[in-house]
């Protein structure tokens, strides 16, 4: 069976009542192992499920009408785990199995699978017919299950500036007017400003529980409303809700925060936090990641005021306000790192 897969299994009783597949049936567990580790990991996960399908595992091989026995082994940078279902009457071989694995964890999810079918042999108790439904094969969502994942993201981010009233002539003008007279003499319309440019995103994403983490983010944008070529620095963090209800595909609504790193010289002054929230939505991009698609809006605190760049036919104000707010796209992959149970 294949690494990422999974079998479910329901066993039921057709008859007086319904019963497990093991009822009254003793069998003896035991397996070697190059690792001490990994033999008291599939002794108790072996003895577990027996128990569970209604066996009754026993101490000693002499009361145990049957032996459930394994053995692992490296094998190049993995390992093999052989299985073997022994008639203890006549001390003859009926199954063999084995499959590879990498670690333990990833085992969780197939030591029911891998018992269930090396004791399948074993006649059924008097009383009723088993009926075996076997679901799947399911898709491995351990990608979209890890501790921490590592995010890199290209963005276009479409910046927007709308103007504001304050210093302007009617709220809507710059202007120049005489030395002593308030009044002007000359005005220019200025209006709202739009930039689209690129960016890039790098962020640590920590998986707190299954519907929420932390991502703290570092991001590279370039320009400003006079300059394409000023590259923006902002740090920012996101607080993710998953949607845990929803497989596939990976669906995280989220909020976030930003603070700018650094200012272009076109401005007296930006605002110092930026607030917002976004949706991103993923799907798997191989055993431990996943490509996805974000969008997010960004608004920014207060003002950017920008210098009057429209020289000496119309100086004033010194510098123009804007609020600014700020859309980006986003598509990029996460790679993650250390399986969650």
């Amino acid at each position: 069976m294949g690494k990422g897969r999974r079998i479910f299994f329901i066993v039921a009783f057709i008859g007086a009542a319904l019963g497990l597949y093991g009822q009254n049936i003793d069998i003896y567990i035991d397996g070697i192992a190059s690792q001490p580790s990994h033999r008291i990991f599939f002794l108790d996960n072996f003895r577990m499920e027996a128990a569970s399908l209604g066996f009754n595992p026993v101490a000693a091989r002499t009361d145990a009408e049957y032996t459930f026995r394994f053995n692992v082994l490296p094998y190049d940078d993995e390992y093999i785990i052989e299985t073997r279902l022994i008639a203890n009457d006549h001390n003859t071989e009926l199954v063999s199995m084995s499959m590879f694995f990498s670690d333990l964890e990833e085992m969780y999810e197939f030591n029911q699978f891998l018992f269930f079918q090396t004791v399948v042999l074993i006649p059924r108790p008097e009383g009723g017919d088993t009926i075996i439904i076997i679901e799947g094969p399911e898709e491995d969502l351990t990608w979209r299950n890890k501790r921490f994942y590592v995010r890199l993201s290209l963005d276009y981010l479409i910046s927007v500036y709308i103007l504001q009233s304050e210093g302007l002539h009617q709220g809507v003008a710059v202007y120049d007017r005489a030395a002593n007279d308030p009044r002007p003499i000359a005005v220019s319309p200025v209006d709202n400003q739009f930039l689209a440019l690129p960016g890039i995103t790098l962020g640590f994403e920590l998986c707190l529980l299954d519907w929420l983490s932390l991502e703290p983010f570092f991001r590279l944008s370039l320009g400003d409303p006079q300059n394409t070529d000023f590259m923006n620095m902002d740090a920012g963090l996101s607080l993710k809700f998953p949607i845990s209800r929803v497989r596939n595909p990976l669906m995280v609504p989220y909020g976030t925060f930003v603070y700018p790193l650094n200012k272009s010289e076109v401005f007296a002054e930006i605002p110092q936090f930026a607030i917002g929230g976004g949706f991103q939505i993923g799907m798997r991009g191989g055993l431990h990641g996943a490509l996805f698609f974000d969008v997010s809006y960004l608004h920014y605190l207060g003002n950017a005021q920008l210098y009057n760049t429209y020289g000496a036919l119309f100086p004033y104000p010194e510098v123009i306000h804007y609020q600014r707010f700020v859309i980006a796209l986003g598509v990029g992959y996460k790679f993650g790192f250390i399986n969650r149970r």
